[in-house]
């Protein structure tokens, strides 16, 4: 079992990296963030949700509201909409196309600040 377990968890760490690409995401706190409102919606797994509900308290006002009213309903809606990505092999698309890969899996580009 434990083989298992470390293989979902790398796995689940490979394509995070891809889906920054594919949404647009960097990896700034606020980012990081929204981002786990889209993991978090797609795996149900409670480090996604705690990082979701207490990753914006070291992020500075401006941030917050932005997060609130873009990024988080963003991410809600993005989640539900898209692929289940853990069942995605991206290794498979690396010729694709991004936009018809974001296409094919439902997944759209993140609002970014002005």
């Amino acid at each position: 079992k434990q083989w298992y377990q470390r293989r979902v968890r790398a796995r689940y760490r490979e394509n995070h990296d891809f889906l920054h690409t594919l949404t647009g995401l960097g990896v700034t706190v606020p980012e990081e963030i929204a981002l786990k409102w889209y993991e978090m919606v797609q795996t149900e797994l409670p480090m996604c949700a705690l990082s979701a509900v207490f990753g914006h308290i070291p992020i500075s006002l401006a941030e917050k509201r932005f997060l609130y009213s873009q990024q988080i309903p963003w991410g809600l809606a993005c989640g539900r909409a898209s692929t289940f990505f853990m069942n995605i092999y991206f290794e498979q698309h690396l010729e694709m196309d991004i936009g018809e890969m974001r296409r094919r899996f439902k997944i759209s580009v993140a609002p970014k600040p002005n």
